[in-house]
């Protein structure tokens, strides 16, 4: 009993609600709040999801959250092209941050193995499978030059298939080297407003463990979210209906933080896709849909119709893309 309940403790203290760093709130078209470098995260690991048939499932995430109003996802960070990027991570278990995309060296890639993990091992390695990994101590600053302005992805990289699916995840925002929030990249399309889609499932039934094992060696998705939004939810959610004006371009920044395949349709409407895994198109190609697989990212622009309301899906399908199981959708309004 002695040993639960201060494994039970040391999960609180290695939590927190993290925060910290500069530009906090949503400007400049911005339907996110961000947190600037340098900055600080903490761990929650006692998290809660209201999910649409008013389940709570237990969830782990960093910072206060995205968007800082769920227990779901990390914060968005954001940081000019060609800055020094520094992003301290603080926990008493087993963590990383590893910056899926970025071009950083070894010691900031935050892989346990290789650039060691912030955190201590539970039970020799029993919490989070660090194994013989190097911890880092309780927190320790992930530092790195912003590459070409653009959309990226940073997760934990600790006992990943868990950790990631609990939603230890976030999306990087790259702007221009002058700090411009309405265009894509320096030379690039411009935009009104912007939004980050983050796509996700769960197995409801991973939401009761510590660490992967046999319990998890089936993923069996029974939830389907945009950033941590489902059914009627994501319909009614800022971060995730659109709303602009007639003629207004739209930047979504989607990104693929589900383990399955998912198709993003903006209810008939044509878009443009303008940057793949944070490079820039050679040609905007005109789409009704875009496949959107794990770790990808995919800058979509769409402009406003004249008028009406329109259902933007997002269909999640099995591995093999033979069969649909499962859809979020949200509103697209002309205001």
């Amino acid at each position: 009993m002695f040993q639960i309940e201060k494994y039970k403790l040391m999960m609180r203290r290695g939590g927190g609600m993290g925060g910290g760093g500069t530009g906090g709130g949503t400007g400049g078209g911005r339907t996110f709040a961000y947190q600037a470098s340098p900055t600080s995260v903490g761990v929650s690991m006692m998290g809660r999801l209201g999910m649409a048939d008013g389940a709570s499932l237990r969830t782990w995430y960093f910072g206060s959250g995205f968007n800082g109003d769920r227990g779901f996802a990390g914060p968005v960070f954001e940081a000019n092209e060609g800055e020094n990027v520094q992003i301290t991570l603080s926990s008493m278990m087993p963590h990383s941050i590893h910056f899926h995309g970025l071009d950083v060296d070894q010691a900031n890639d935050g892989v346990p193995s290789t650039s060691g993990y912030v955190g201590r091992s539970m039970g020799g390695g029993g919490f989070g499978r660090v194994g013989n990994a190097t911890s880092l101590g309780s927190s320790y600053t992930y530092t790195f030059t912003a590459p070409h302005a653009g959309t990226y992805m940073y997760h934990c990289h600790v006992d990943t298939s868990l950790h990631f699916e609990m939603g230890m995840f976030g999306t990087v925002i790259i702007r221009p080297a002058d700090g411009s929030t309405n265009i894509a990249w320096a030379g690039g399309p411009g935009f009104d407003k912007e939004y980050v889609w983050q796509m996700s499932t769960f197995d409801s039934s991973w939401h009761g463990s510590m660490v992967s094992g046999a319990q998890t060696a089936r993923y069996r998705p029974d939830y389907f979210m945009i950033n941590g939004r489902d059914g009627a939810n994501a319909s009614t959610d800022s971060t995730v209906a659109i709303t602009a004006a007639a003629g207004q371009k739209v930047l979504i920044r989607v990104n693929g933080t589900s383990y399955m395949p998912a198709v993003v349709r903006m209810g008939g409407l044509v878009f443009e896709v303008i940057a793949s895994d944070g490079r820039p198109l050679a040609a905007p190609i005109s789409t009704t849909e875009q496949l959107i697989c794990a770790g990808e990212r995919y800058d979509i622009l769409l402009t406003m119709p004249s008028t009406g309301q329109y259902t933007a899906t997002v269909d999640y399908y099995d591995i093999r893309r033979a069969s649909l199981i499962g859809t979020a959708a949200t509103t697209i309004t002309v205001v």
